[in-house]
């Protein structure tokens, strides 16, 4: 039975990754509490992304370990004990979600359509969204809501975060942020050349008097890679050396972001901050900053020209360049034009 929208009393989501994609489903929640505000809500949510929205209230997370796998579907076994979910709203597509889908109990279970489905997913629910354009991601996310029958939207990112326990002096000091890497996936080519992100530290700081603040995960590649551009006293180098929670802390303050398609760039966006997105590999109107693309760089019509002989119009919604040179068509001109807008000089 299809129950009308205010008459739900438990959702549950499922949406393990990636802390992009996480801080996506932030406004989602708090349209449903907007629109549903006495429904119970449950989030399935990966354990790294966990520590991003850990503070969103009135909720109940339920976080999956990819490194304890048994204990949290011990943790999944004995909530399908006790409750059967008014609605269970797949959002996302990987074999490991849809697996553990299966321990959901719910009156409706809403997954992706065909266009966007893969892993077999459409065999994991009883139903499937509506979305036939070609939207950002979040775009896709609100389909799940209008399913459901809210179609207004509640585009709020807030949320709070842990008080600051301070890994760098910052005060009274101007300065950007700067995350030169994204994921470790196989052929992501998604990076620019790490001595662009020097050479534009010193421009900053020449010109602007702004100092430049290095961020990114802690893995071993990014910890020699930065080691390369953080020989100067304006560039500080915090890679591996924050949580998310600091990182927010960090970003919040800062002129602007620099950097190309990661979680971070959408952590920028949802803290309200100038980015400077670089893209040519990927559609930033698919996975760019949402709302916020007036300072991007996008050279993807560019590449695929290049790189694949097609148009934008030609192609599948969201594919990907795989070819290494092509974030090369991004120079550092076209990064300084975009500061020259910002800062309004």
């Amino acid at each position: 039975m299809h129950h009308t929208t205010n008459s739900f009393k438990s959702i549950c989501i499922i949406r393990l990754s990636s802390i992009g994609d996480v801080t996506h489903i932030i406004p989602i929640i708090n349209t449903l509490k907007h629109f549903t505000p006495n429904t119970d809500i449950t989030w399935i949510i990966g354990k790294t992304e966990y520590a991003l929205v850990k503070n969103i209230k009135n909720i109940k997370f339920i976080v999956i370990d990819k490194g304890n796998i048994f204990a949290s579907i011990k943790s999944l076994l004995n909530l399908r004990k006790g409750r059967i979910f008014d609605v269970f709203l797949h959002m996302q597509v990987s074999l490991r979600s849809n697996l553990l889908s299966l321990f959901i109990k719910a009156d409706r279970k809403i997954g992706y359509n065909k266009n966007l489905s893969k892993n077999l997913h459409s065999l994991f629910n009883k139903e499937k969204i509506d979305c036939h354009k070609e939207p950002h991601v979040i775009e896709t996310f609100f389909c799940f809501l209008k399913k459901i029958g809210i179609k207004d939207k509640k585009l709020d990112w807030s949320m709070e975060l842990d008080n600051p326990r301070e890994i760098i002096n910052l005060k009274g000091i101007k300065y950007i942020i700067l995350n030169p890497f994204t994921s470790s996936r196989r052929l992501n080519y998604r990076e620019w050349n790490i001595n662009n992100y020097k050479n534009i530290s010193e421009y900053l700081f020449n010109k602007y008097s702004i100092e430049s603040i290095i961020v990114g995960g802690g893995t071993n590649y990014e910890k020699k890679e930065s080691k390369k551009i953080c020989n100067k006293e304006f560039i500080h180098n915090l890679v591996g050396k924050t949580d998310l929670q600091q990182l927010c802390n960090i970003i919040k303050d800062c002129e602007f972001y620099i950097g190309p398609d990661s979680g971070t760039i959408h952590m920028a966006t949802m803290l309200g901050k100038p980015v400077i997105g670089l893209y040519a590999t990927s559609n930033p109107y698919r996975t760019g900053p949402y709302n916020n693309m007036e300072f991007i760089i996008n050279k993807y019509p560019e590449a695929l020209m290049k790189y694949k002989k097609q148009k934008v119009s030609d192609v599948k919604w969201g594919q990907r360049i795989r070819n290494k040179n092509a974030m090369s068509l991004i120079t550092e001109e076209d990064v300084k034009d975009k500061i020259s807008q910002i800062l309004g000089v």
